[in-house]
């Protein structure tokens, strides 16, 4: 999944938090900060886009909210 496809995803959806991502990071307030800023961090990032952090939490988050709103 790329970034457009992730921001088309999550953005603009209302999130009930608390959002565990692991047992290392939990999205305890303000889902849509935490959402703008990974994509801020992806922006720019000028690497491999699949070795960006933030981008490994938005893919992380996408997998859990999806599972969670099933």
């Amino acid at each position: 999944m790329n970034i457009e496809e992730l921001k088309a995803a999550l953005l603009g959806k209302e999130y009930a938090t608390p959002i565990r991502l692991g047992d290392h990071a939990v999205i305890t307030d303000d889902a849509q900060l935490f959402l703008r800023t990974s994509f801020q961090e992806c922006d720019r990032w000028t690497k491999d886009i699949e070795k960006c952090p933030a981008y490994g939490r938005l893919l992380k988050f996408y997998e859990v909210t999806r599972i969670s709103s099933s």
